[in-house]
């Protein structure tokens, strides 16, 4: 039955192929059971007729079956897995392009130019050919079309589908591919509208992309199960096997990821490559560069700015941790990052003007790791074209956003490489600032602290502050934004009461419990040179959050001023 049923699909007779293979797919569950090898033997070539038919997906759900049997049942390796997932998507693809061809075949002969030799049928009022009504019967089209299939070669070979699992057929429903209609010779004679009208009455099919993507889902699905199963065994045997199913996983991912890039479905390929890097676990091997990369490259097109800035700190992250600081690994990660920054920068990116002083700062890492290492390549024919490239990205930065003259940036260029050291630029809470003054003038440097209000330590809330002359407790709405504390009479009154600013406060102090602190008990005071607040909170936790925040403030705004620019 096996032979028979792969002759019959090697002569494009897909109706029998399917047939005799469903007798031999029974025939061999009997003899040697569900799971076994000889099954999924008949499986790929009962999905390989399927598809062939353009039976995309019956063919997915046979392959995906085979797949699980496989792998689950180790009747082949995991390398050999992933071959067949390619050469399964190979023959999607050249199967989709060969139906595009049968389409426009079906196209040309339907709307054909009628010749002097051609005869048509007339009516006594005009001489013109009559389209078919769009009132006909639709089952009376099928049935006429399908029987006219079933006595050409030719019909059964562009395309008509099939039902066969008990042996009986039907003619097929629309198919789609690429978001175009493919017409079911059944319903190819039909006029357009009659054929777009029939459609839209029927459930709304995937698209063979579609269905490929889901076949490797389900298949990545099955390798991450067998993948945790087996890290619960230590034995050597099982370390071994758990690499195969990675590097597996890794493989039918990634073509998963390029299907959905292509079909542009973004999201979906993000949450892809998230998968893969929550397996891989900072592992440091090649595939997980290359995923961060592709990562941070699909959230730049859909312009998720937050997430491109968070995903270069993990990528970041997971380069100091696995490779070696100074290398040229580390060295490559941190030129993308830069690149990918100074893009951005040109961007309507909310942070703009700290997505170039990260993107300077990453810069400098690299051009200071190729001065320890002896040289980088960043893709460059040699080390030297590498290391001219990066310092001229470094002082183009710097004179565009400066106002300096050529030589004066010559001479700024070399200070700042002479007097840090990449473990300090890789810190970024502590040289992204000390950056921010030599990148910008005062004013423009001013501008990229306001964007950075989710590093800035803010808070704002109702506080009971002790009125100086009355000895009384007033409630007031007090805000922290960047280095100003403003207390207001009220929510969103225009005009503060008052404000103090952070860097003349002289210490924030928790106070014990007091009578004449009464009815509050979780009282703090600002000591300032001019008068001392004494506030009062609700609740313990909130007196020590504000202690904390207006601590921390403090501290920010003293690093920020003590900042030199001598080099």
């Amino acid at each position: 039955m096996y032979i028979l049923a792969d002759s019959c699909r090697k002569c494009n007779l897909y109706e029998d192929s399917v047939q005799f293979g469903n007798q031999s797919l029974h025939i061999r569950e009997i003899l040697y059971g569900g799971d076994s090898n000889e099954v999924c033997i008949c499986l790929d070539l009962l999905g390989l007729s399927m598809l062939e038919n353009n039976q995309y997906d019956k063919s997915s759900k046979v392959f995906i079956k085979s797949f699980k049997g496989k792998a689950e049942g180790g009747y082949t390796t995991f390398y050999q897995l992933v071959l067949d997932i390619h050469k399964y998507i190979q023959q999607t693809n050249e199967q989709q392009k060969l139906q595009k061809q049968q389409q426009f075949q079906l196209h040309q002969q339907q709307y054909i130019k009628p010749t002097a030799k051609t005869l048509l049928p007339t009516t006594p009022s005009q001489n013109q050919p009559q389209p078919i009504s769009p009132s006909l019967s639709s089952s009376s089209l099928s049935s006429s079309s399908s029987s006219a299939s079933s006595s050409s070669l030719s019909n059964i070979s562009s395309g008509v589908n099939t039902t066969n699992t008990n042996n009986t057929t039907a003619t097929t429903t629309t198919t789609f591919n690429n978001g175009n209609i493919g017409i079911s010779p059944s319903r190819a004679h039909l006029p357009l509208q009659s054929r777009v009208s029939s459609s839209s009455s029927q459930c709304i099919i995937q698209t063979p992309t579609d269905i490929l993507i889901n076949t490797l889902n389900q298949c990545n699905v099955c390798l991450t199960t067998l993948y945790y199963e087996s890290l619960k065994d230590t034995s050597n045997q099982s370390q071994e096997r758990t690499t195969e199913i990675r590097k597996a996983l890794i493989s039918i991912s990634l073509e998963q990821s390029k299907l959905q890039q292509t079909e542009k479905k973004y999201l979906n390929a993000i949450q892809t490559y998230q998968e893969i890097l929550t397996i891989l676990n900072n592992s440091g091997l090649k595939e997980e560069k290359l995923i961060y990369e592709a990562l941070i490259n699909t959230f730049v097109k859909i312009d998720k700015y937050e997430q491109v800035k968070n995903t270069i700190e993990l990528f970041i992250q997971m380069g100091i941790k696995s490779y070696k600081v100074p290398s040229i690994d580390i060295a490559s990660v941190l030129w993308f990052c830069g690149k990918v920054l100074e893009e951005q920068s040109d961007r309507t990116s909310s942070t703009k003007l700290c997505d170039l002083v990260d993107s300077l700062r990453y810069y400098l890492c690299t051009f200071k790791i190729s001065r320890e290492i002896g040289g980088v390549t960043i893709g460059e024919e040699s080390t030297a074209i590498a290391q001219k490239k990066i310092r001229e990205k470094i002082e183009t930065i710097l004179y565009n956003n400066r106002p300096l003259k050529p030589e004066e940036v010559l001479i700024l260029v070399d200070g700042m490489i002479r007097s840090t050291t990449t473990e300090f630029l890789l810190n970024g809470s502590k040289s992204q600032n000390w950056l921010l003054k030599y990148v910008y003038p005062d004013f423009m440097a001013e501008d990229a602290l306001r964007e950075k209000f989710d590093t800035l330590p803010s808070k704002s809330g109702f506080l009971f502050k002790m009125n100086g002359l009355m000895k009384s407790w007033k409630t007031r709405w007090f805000s922290l934004e960047r280095d100003v504390l403003f207390y207001y009479k009220y929510n969103n009154d225009p005009k503060p009461q008052g404000e103090l600013i952070i860097l003349e406060i002289k210490s924030i102090e928790i106070l014990p419990k007091d009578k004449k602190f009464k009815p509050y008990i979780h009282c703090f005071q600002l000591v300032h040179p001019k008068h001392t607040l004494l506030l009062a909170a609700e609740s313990e936790d909130s007196m020590k959050e504000w202690v904390a925040i207006l601590t921390k403030a403090k501290q920010y705004w003293e690093d920020w001023s003590n900042i030199s620019l001598n080099l």
